[in-house]
């Protein structure tokens, strides 16, 4: 299995961040979780994390930084950005990081967002034109194809989108399943008595 990287700045939202975290953590993955501009990030409610490593430490700084983003890329399976304010737009705003992602994508890579990140990170990128995405209510009117309405989860080729922090369990769900297979799904769902 390849990488799997989880992106988070100050204001994420944390249900949207620690129950992927957790739920691919418990099913065995050897999950990176990444602060975009620092290592210690403070969420939208004031939970402060330690972050496994930074973003420049990650994929370095520079003109280094897109070779060794194009590099990672091809040995990464999934990508997670979780919603939440100012975060959602701090990961947009990021270069190094806008282009890590899009080269994920291209490389066949998972991508998978939540809350305002569908919308502000991967449709201000310009990466879900043409696909069929979800993102928090009435966020992504300014984009060229818009979110479905009332959809809580969508799955569209290597796009996993979710609408927000109420949904935060499905996202982990469909991103188990992506990754693992229904199986594990299924023992991931004893193993927490989900309903």
């Amino acid at each position: 299995m390849g990488k799997i990287f989880l992106f988070i700045a100050d204001g994420f939202e944390e249900v949207e961040a620690v129950t992927p975290l957790d739920y691919l953590r418990r099913c065995g993955a050897d999950l990176t979780l990444v602060g975009v501009d620092a290592k210690i990030i403070r969420s939208s409610r004031g939970l402060v994390v330690t972050c496994d490593l930074t973003l420049s430490e990650l994929i370095g700084a520079g003109v280094d930084a897109k070779k060794n983003a194009t590099q990672l890329a091809a040995d990464t399976a999934l990508v997670i950005l979780p919603g939440g304010l100012p975060n959602s737009r701090t990961l947009s705003e990021n270069v190094e990081l806008r282009y890590f992602i899009s080269e994920t994508a291209k490389q066949g890579g998972l991508v998978a967002a939540i809350c305002a990140a569908p919308a502000i990170a991967l449709g201000g990128w310009g990466l879900l034109d043409g696909k069929q995405f979800t993102c928090y209510p009435g966020m992504g009117k300014d984009l060229s194809t818009q979110p479905v309405k009332g959809a809580r989860v969508l799955k569209d080729g290597t796009f996993i989108t979710a609408c927000g922090a109420g949904a935060a369990e499905e996202f982990a769900f469909a991103l188990v399943d992506a990754l693992y297979g229904e199986k594990k799904l299924s023992e991931l769902k004893s193993s927490i008595v989900a309903r």
